[in-house]
């Protein structure tokens, strides 16, 4: 497609945009209605025509593909978009340091358990009984937006999607109803560091749970998230929001991970972030306690100091270790 058609679809989606004198990059207001350059009507996302590199000055959003973007604001255009935005030229490959725009969509055939009582598909029965066999409420199936699947590779699962501060689908899980399964999980294909599990239902104001993994968040309170793992980085964007919000932490991980667990309490507190930690022992993982359990624990979590750490690395070294 000419230069021409990308730039008159852009000023059809965008309505207002503003081409640099040498047509290589377009001035548009930024679709992402939180951004204070939407409400002030500024042009401030410039996307590049060749590359199709985004970003807006204001709000951080960028990444790469005309699409995607086109996808993520104004979805009755993506076929138009997909015609005239085919490929991204010479930017198939994401620049050095930056990572491509990836769309998540829900498994085909997704269905709310939550809407699902009277449906006789066996395979949505199996869901919810598994679903309550775990203690899941009425409550649970609503908050978390739980699903299944009757066909495909993930049928028989129950899967807990994940939705970012603007309400977008981010990431989701797929788990097995089958304790021999040999795929627990089935997960999206997005960057882990990437990910705030559920960020629409964080208040960084208030002290932030942090769990292992998104079924453990069935049993903790409210204002949670987990990890989608047993580490945190200073790179993932987790723990960026953590410290600019400046946002207390309790860390409720498994008893397995205790050192891991110190590591953690270690590199937040090295930030100036209050740490508390939840005693998990005599649990599997949190998804094992009850939700009342969990709760009593949370109360009765101890701040972490300075002197738990070395405590902690004193106490695992094995009897007759050579220094």
């Amino acid at each position: 497609m000419s230069r021409t058609e990308k730039i008159n679809f852009l000023r059809k989606s965008f309505k207002k945009i503003r081409p640099t004198p040498d047509n290589i990059n377009i001035e548009v207001l930024c679709p992402n209605k939180k951004c204070k350059s939407f409400r002030e009507g500024k042009l401030k996302l410039v996307i590049q025509i060749d590359t199709q590199q985004y970003n807006c000055w204001v709000c951080g959003n960028s990444g790469i593909g005309v699409r995607k973007l086109i996808n993520r604001y104004f979805p009755a255009l993506y076929t138009e978009a997909e015609r005239i935005f085919r490929s991204l030229g010479n930017s198939e490959k994401p620049v050095a340091g930056q990572e491509e725009d990836i769309v998540v969509d829900l498994p085909r055939g997704f269905i709310f358990l939550a809407e699902s009582k009277n449906i006789i598909d066996p395979d949505i029965k199996s869901a919810i009984s598994y679903a309550k066999s775990r203690n899941m409420s009425e409550r649970d199936f609503w908050y978390f937006k739980l699903g299944a699947v009757t066909r495909g590779r993930f049928r028989q699962r129950v899967i807990m999607p994940s939705f970012d501060q603007d309400g977008e689908l981010n990431y989701y899980v797929a788990r097995s109803i089958f304790k021999d399964s040999k795929m627990k999980y089935i997960n999206s294909k997005v960057p882990r560091k990437n990910v705030i599990f559920n960020e629409i239902n964080i208040d960084w104001d208030e002290e932030l749970t942090l769990v292992e993994g998104p079924f453990d968040l069935i049993k903790a309170n409210d204002n949670a998230t987990c990890l989608l793992g047993c580490t945190l980085k200073e790179g993932q964007n987790l723990f960026k929001r953590i410290v600019e919000n400046n946002t207390p932490v309790c860390l409720a991980l498994d008893p397995d991970v205790i050192d891991k667990t110190h590591n953690i309490a270690h590199l937040l507190s090295s930030y100036g972030i209050s740490v508390r930690m939840l005693d998990c022992s005599g649990y599997e993982d949190v998804g094992t306690m009850s939700k009342e359990e969990f709760m009593s624990r949370l109360s009765d979590a101890k701040s972490f100091g300075t002197d738990d750490r070395l405590l902690n690395l004193i106490s695992s070294i094995k009897s007759g270790s050579i220094f």
